[in-house]
This record gives structure tokens, sequence and C-alpha cells, in this order.
């Protein structure tokens, strides 16, 4: 019994010893450090502060950017500077736990999310309805918040986007072992950082131009950011959301883009979009892969914008 309570008390130690040494060197995001580096500004929400930034005239269509699970706002820069440069007014900003704004200790699911869209559209005072375009997991939010609020949404652009089918980006038994409490917590701050450092965006070979356009491991160096992502993926439906999209598009014009190198959103989505709603356009870019918002930013762009003028707000 002894040798048992002693193993026990080793194995306790070194989990103790671990979870510390994973977090060891994250610092709060304060609102001093912000103000210091962030490149735009803040308004307070009721889960806190959320970054975001303005682009373009202030009379223009207002595009909404709500991005992914794991890059923050400037994912969009290349397609937020194509689309100002178009006359829109642009609205990019950072989910809460990413980038630049707070990290509420939530559920991040999509009630959270849709909070989150409905009070920053309400706080920035932007013309409505507006454009919402969703990428990647911004998409199943997009099409969320545009079927519950169709009446402030009057175009709806989903890119790769989540929410129908999804690889295992996780792996499939670790990302299922990250839904257990506790041990899903411990295993993510162990292997969290390794597993998000090889994204596709790490990787190099694109033209300076095509590239990501930030440092995407800052956000990494601030307290929460992990802990957002892991309450993302236990709460935040990734696929079967069917029946979302089908509301949003009976109600709002949607356009639907997809890459047909898409590791990360299989070809599936493709065709249960189509079925789910018949009425969005949906188009498959070729040679487009997970991260064409920036690899393809011309193309995606001359496709929004050619849609947004066939569908006049």
């Amino acid at each position: 019994m002894e040798w048992l309570i002693a193993l026990l008390a080793v194995a306790a130690l070194a989990a103790g010893v671990s979870w510390y040494a994973a977090g060891a060197g994250r610092r709060p995001l304060t609102a001093e450090e912000r103000a210091r580096l962030a490149p735009g500004n803040t308004v307070r929400l009721s889960d806190g502060e959320i970054h975001y930034i303005l682009r373009g005239p202030e009379d223009g269509q207002v595009v909404v950017l709500a991005h992914g699970f794991g890059v923050p706002h400037f994912v969009f820069e290349q397609i937020a500077t194509g689309l100002a440069e178009a006359g829109y007014r642009v609205v990019l900003f950072d989910h809460f736990g990413r980038g630049w704004s707070d990290r509420p200790r939530a559920s991040y699911d999509i009630d959270f999310f849709d909070r989150e869209l409905d009070e920053l559209i309400t706080a920035l005072q932007v013309k409505e309805p507006i454009v919402l375009l969703g990428y990647s997991m911004g998409g199943v939010i997009a099409a969320e918040f545009a079927a519950r609020h169709a009446d402030r949404v009057a175009a709806l652009v989903l890119l790769a986007p989540a929410g129908l089918m999804i690889q295992p980006f996780l792996g499939k038994v670790f990302g299922e072992l990250l839904r257990i409490p506790l041990l899903g917590d411990w295993l993510w701050r162990l292997r969290g950082h390794a597993l998000l450092l090889n994204d596709d965006v790490f990787k190099e070979g694109a033209a300076p131009d095509r590239s990501l356009q930030g440092d995407n491991t800052v956000q990494m160096t601030y307290s929460g950011f992990y802990n957002a992502l892991l309450q993302s993926w236990r709460h935040l439906p990734m696929s079967d959301r069917d029946a979302a999209f089908r509301d949003a598009a009976r109600s709002v014009p949607t356009l639907a883009l997809f890459g047909d190198r898409d590791d990360t959103i299989p070809p599936q989505s493709v065709d249960r979009l189509r079925k789910a709603a018949p009425t969005a356009e949906v188009e498959i870019i070729e040679g487009g892969s997970h991260v064409m918002v920036y690899e393809m930013h011309d193309v995606v762009t001359q496709w929004i914008v050619g849609f947004l003028e066939r569908e006049p707000a």
C-alpha cells in the first residue's frame, strides 16, 4: 500500500510540474499592453473588451469579417485591403480569447459568439444591414448569426466554412480526449502549443504578399488563449449544423467559396451545403487550400466583390 501511495504522489507531482511548466511565461493581456501594441481600438461588450479595426470609406457598405479558430483578424489583411479599396467599410475584429481581445472564462459556444457579434455591431453603430463574412470557424458563427438575425444581414459570404464537415485537425483520438474534463485540460496544456505550430499558417514557401500578414505566436504568449480554443473545440459545433446554413440562405443572399485542396474542410461539405441551401451560390476555387484567404486573396476578393455587386444591399 505504501508503494502505491508513493507512486500516486510522484505521479501527482509530475502532473503538477508539467502543468506549471507548460504555462510558464504566459502573462495577462493588460490594457496597457494592448494600448502599446495593438493596431486598432477596443470597445466594451458584456463579456469584456473586444479589439477591432475599421478600414475603407465611412459611407461604404459595411462588411464584418469573422475569422476562424486560431488566427486573429490579420488572416483577412489582404482581403480587407481589397474590399476597402473597392469602396466597402470593413470591420476587422478579434474573437474573444484571440488576438488583442479579452479572454473571458466562458463556454465559447454558439450563443457566446452570437452575443459577441450582436453586441459588436450595435456598439460600433455601423450602418445596417451589414454584409457578414465568415471564414472557417467563423463560417458557422456567421451562418448562425444570419439565421437568427436576418434583418441585420444584407448578404452572407462563407469562406471554407466549418459547420458542415471538418477533418479532425487536432487528431481524431486526441480531439475526443480533449473533450474530457481535467484530462483534456491537461493534455491541451501540454500539447496544444506544438499542435498549433503545425498549422498551415506556419508553412513557408508563399510569396510575401500571399503570406499571413501577422505573427500568430504573439497571442500565444498571453494567458487565456489556449483555454479559449479548448472551450471553443468543446462547445462550438464544427459539423452537422446544416440547418443553420439552410435557414440563413433562405433569408439572406449567400455566397460560399471552397478550395479544392483544402485539407481541413473536406469536399463533402460542398455537397452538403448545396443540398441544405440550394439558393446559395457555391463555388470551388481551383488550387485553393484552407488558407486561400491570403494565398489566393486576389481571386477570393474578386469573387466577393462580384457577388456583392450582383446582390446590392
